[in-house]
This record gives C-alpha cells, structure tokens and sequence, in this order.
C-alpha cells in the first residue's frame, strides 16, 4: 500500500506538471460544457419534454474524460516510462507490475474525478441542469461509470504494453481515440453519418457508454432495451483483462 501511495503522489505531481494534460482532462470539459450550455443548454431536447440540452452533456463529457484519460493519458505515459528506462529502475524497487498500473490508474481516476467535480458544478449552477436519476439509477450510474473507467483505462494500458516506441504510441492513442469520437455522436450526431459508420461504432465501447449513462442520467432508461450495451461494455472488460493477463507489461523495454 505504500508503494502505490508513493507511486501516486509521484505521477500526479508529474500530472500538474504537463500542460497538455492539464488541458485535456481540466480545460477541454470545461470548454466543451460551456459551449453545449451556451448553445443549446436552456432548449428542450423534444418539443413538450422537460429534459434541455444540458442534461445530456454531463453523461458525454464524463465519457469523453474517462476516455481521453485511458485512451491517450495511460499509454502515452506508460511509454514514456518506458522510453526514459524509469520502467526498468521502477522493477528494482518493491512494486509489483500491477501494483504500478493500479497507482497510476488511480491517479488518472482522481484528475478525472476532480475535473467531473468543476464541469458538473458549472452545468448545474451555471446552466440550470437538472438532477432526474432516482436511488436505483443513480446506484446503476456509479456502477456503470466505474466500468466505463475500468474499459478505457485498461484499453490504454493493452495498448501501452504492445506498442514500445513512444511516438507510435501517441499516434495509436490520438487515432484510437479520435476514431471513437468521431462513430460515437459526440463530435458528430451518429444519425447523420452514414450506415456503416453507424455500424462501426457498435464495436467500440465509446457509444455503448455514452447510451447507457446518458439514459441513466436523463432518468429515461429501459434496461430492457439497453441489456445489449450492459453486456457488451462487461464483457470487453472481461475480454482485456484476459488480454493484459496473458501479455504482460516488459519492465526492461
């Protein structure tokens, strides 16, 4: 337990160190929260409804974080380590492999957790969103939001641990992560692209976490009808954690 305290004090110093982080994980949702407030935030979803345009961009752009975190933060780090030889002096100290995954996850989980604090808090006091989860939704979200987190983290570390140079990394983790972006309707509304596209994104875990939160959080869920989702989101975080298992992290590469 000390060493993934220390662990995690040292990556997040090195954390409030890069501005580039700073900006993705902080900034980029902030900015992202106050240009969907401001464009459509006090407008109806549907004509009658109750529900505005603020209330769905808090499940967005807490998927958008958690992926970005995962996707880019997670592997470009980890390489990085590797690419400084830090990975190597880290294997003579008292740390297991997964103890290191686990401090830094949990440093990226805490960065994102404080940025989801400042966007919600200007959604909900500047914007007017509204709180509709009941106990069991909320309970379901929470859920739901830690296996969301524990898909892109443990993606980001699956691509860490098969790629060594750090530059193609960071190529892989920008593409990955567009790619979701981009078939996930957060950058483009996913009806208006074209079928295959809207194929495409049913094997990436970015719309299945955004259907499912989203509904969660608007309070309009049919668990019925989202049973696919669920399941695909538990399953992906069953079939990675296999996948790290078996292709284990080389600490002296």
């Amino acid at each position: 337990m000390n060493a993934i305290q220390a662990f995690f004090r040292m990556e997040l110093r090195a954390l409030m160190r890069e501005p580039v982080t700073i900006f993705f994980m902080i900034i980029l949702p902030v900015i992202l929260t106050v240009v969907f407030g401001s464009t459509f935030g006090d407008s109806p979803l549907a004509e009658g409804s109750k529900l505005k345009g603020i209330d769905v961009v808090v499940p967005i752009n807490l998927v958008f974080l958690l992926a970005n975190a995962g996707l880019m933060g997670i592997p470009i780090t980890i390489s990085e380590a590797r690419s400084q030889m830090a990975l190597k002096r880290y294997f003579t100290l008292p740390i297991s492999y997964l103890q290191y995954f686990f401090a830094l996850g949990i440093t990226f989980a805490f960065v994102s957790f404080l940025s989801l604090i400042i966007f919600m808090s200007i959604s909900f006091f500047v914007y007017h969103a509204t709180f509709w989860m009941n106990v069991v939704n909320l309970t379901v979200f929470l859920i739901t939001s830690l296996l969301v987190l524990y898909v892109f983290f443990i993606g980001g570390y699956i691509i860490a641990i098969n790629i060594k140079n750090a530059r193609t990394t960071n190529i892989v983790s920008t593409v990955t992560f567009l790619a979701m972006v981009f078939t996930s309707g957060i950058a483009v509304p996913l009806d208006s692209l074209p079928a295959y596209i809207q194929k495409a994104a049913d094997f990436l875990p970015m719309s299945h976490s955004i259907r499912v939160l989203q509904d969660l959080w608007t309070n309009t869920i049919h668990y019925s009808a989202r049973l696919p989702d669920f399941a695909y989101l538990i399953c992906l975080a069953i079939i990675l954690t296999f996948i790290v298992k078996w292709r284990k992290l080389k600490w002296d590469q």
